[in-house]
């Protein structure tokens, strides 16, 4: 065992430019070589194993049936979790890389089972043991998003009489970010964002790290045309909710599902084109009651039911438009569907958010784990591991999870900040850049990112002299990550 001299004074020296979750990796390692077993030893072991996979952990949650399961196929492009009502939608389902198609069931008793998935992947209608003693699902599959991007976990309902039980709650807690689903704006919505809110502290929730999404825009108005109204409700939603998430993106979640899938057919898509047809001459898709009762050549009722199923009324008119359009071929209708889904807005925000912040988020998770850890014990090793993450919050990408308890306290009401403050404090605790933290577009000279940054500096220490003292706190936070911003943009001063 490395004795703690020798470990107090060879943890810096290899810590230098590294990334943040590089340093933890290595803080964990050098920390392991001293720790006596026990729960501090495991704690910290479990960091070390979380970061040597390289991929963010994106929870999906919301209420009872919001349409969790089926964004989470629309984001996996694989129909894996079940959209029905099964007995395992009460339980926490993880969705992993792996290169065989497999389901691990973790036991509330300890250990696990490892059984077949069901065809063509995914948890099987069967299981070999009660739902009751299962404590959360691994589903494991070959599929390059998972490998590559992110890892999805898919949450029980928030609604519950009882709250979140503690397998959701330790799966919030794991996840680096989360995609809030919900259907449309109602009470119930509210009460669920209510309990998101009560446990957000617990979890390490804040606008830093949620997107909402709205799932199903296409019930939200009877337009042909739902997205000017779908964007308004979005916008609405993301000004109740300032500083618990970052923004709200409407999706049509059974279309974005069915259009970027692997489960439609080209005889789906045959019949999807011959349906087009007949509604040009019979107007079959004014409402489903129209389409299921019309009398189409070639069509059983089966086959529209299906189609139904797949795309919903609102995909089946845009097959429709677009076929009037001269969209026939099968590549091109997917594609142009995909685009009428509005999941690209989804997945470009958790690309340019969530993805390109990996290393904050997955860090901020890893330190906040390590610092339980650090308090599983009072010996010198526990006390140096206390030391040691008290200098990794100095990192410059720690400076914007600093942010975090400001989104916390405006959004539960106790920071009060005019628009254009709070907007600037999302901007920075969200930002993937410094220019996106100014609210600059990308292509920004570093001469405007310098101004911008001055001014803004200017205008969060002024803030700073308030008799505010939460005011003044997490003003002098925005204003250090405004002028780290300044500075990295002037290299040659």
């Amino acid at each position: 065992m490395v004795t703690l001299k020798a470990y107090r004074s060879g943890v810096t020296s290899h810590l230098s430019g590294m990334s943040l979750c590089d340093r933890i990796r290595a803080l964990c390692a050098d920390t392991l070589d001293v720790l006596p077993p026990g729960p501090a030893m495991e704690a910290v072991a479990a960091v070390r194993d979380r970061l040597a996979g390289r991929t963010l952990r994106i929870a999906v949650g919301g209420r009872v049936n919001a349409g969790k399961s089926t964004l989470v196929n629309a984001l996996l492009g694989q129909r894996l979790a079940a959209t029905g009502a099964t007995e395992t939608t009460t339980l926490v389902t993880w969705y992993r890389h792996h290169h065989q198609n497999r389901v691990r069931l973790a036991l509330r008793s300890g250990g696990e089972t490892l059984v077949a998935s069901a065809p063509g992947g995914g948890v099987p209608a069967t299981l070999p043991v009660p739902v009751a003693d299962i404590e959360a699902v691994v589903v494991e599959t070959p599929n390059a998003r998972l490998a590559d991007r992110y890892q999805l976990v898919d949450t029980p309902g928030l609604d519950s009489v009882s709250g979140l039980d503690e397998p959701a709650m330790a799966a919030l807690a794991q996840a680096d970010a989360l995609l809030y689903v919900m259907p449309h704006p109602g009470d119930r919505d509210r009460e669920a964002l209510e309990s998101l809110r009560a446990t957000s502290g617990r979890a390490g929730l804040s606008a830093a790290n949620v997107l909402g999404v709205l799932s199903r825009v296409d019930t939200l108005s009877d337009d042909d045309d739902p997205w000017p109204h779908a964007w308004r409700t979005a916008g609405g939603y993301a000004i109740e909710l300032r500083g618990l998430v970052a923004g709200v993106v409407p999706v049509v979640g059974l279309l974005a599902e069915t259009a970027v899938g692997d489960t439609v057919t080209e005889d789906d898509l045959r019949r999807l084109r011959l349906l087009a047809e007949a509604d040009a001459e019979d107007d079959v898709l004014y409402s489903p009651a129209a389409l299921l009762g019309a009398d189409l050549p070639g069509m059983s009722g089966e086959d529209r039911r299906r189609l139904l199923r797949l795309f919903g009324m609102y995909g089946l008119r845009e097959a429709a438009r677009l076929r009037d359009a001269g969209v026939t071929r099968s590549d091109e209708m997917l594609r142009s569907l995909t685009a009428s889904s509005g999941i690209a807005s989804v997945t470009r925000f958790i690309e340019e958010s969530f993805v390109r912040s990996a290393d904050r988020l997955r860090g901020v998770t890893a330190i906040t784990l390590l610092e339980r850890a650090a308090w599983l014990g009072d010996g010198p090793e526990q006390r140096h591991l206390r030391a040691r993450l008290n200098e990794l919050r100095n990192h410059p990408v720690m400076r914007q999870a600093a942010l975090a308890p400001a989104l916390r306290d405006l959004a539960d009401g106790r920071l009060t900040l005019d628009e254009e403050h709070a907007d600037a404090l999302i901007r920075l605790a969200t930002g993937g850049t410094d220019t996106a933290r100014l609210g600059l577009p990308d292509q920004a000279e570093p001469a405007e990112v310098a101004a911008v940054a001055d001014r803004w500096t200017a205008r969060w220490r002024r803030l700073e002299g308030s008799p505010s003292r939460l005011l003044a706190r997490h003003a002098r936070s925005a204003r250090e990550l405004s002028e780290i911003a300044f500075f990295a943009s002037r290299p040659n001063s």
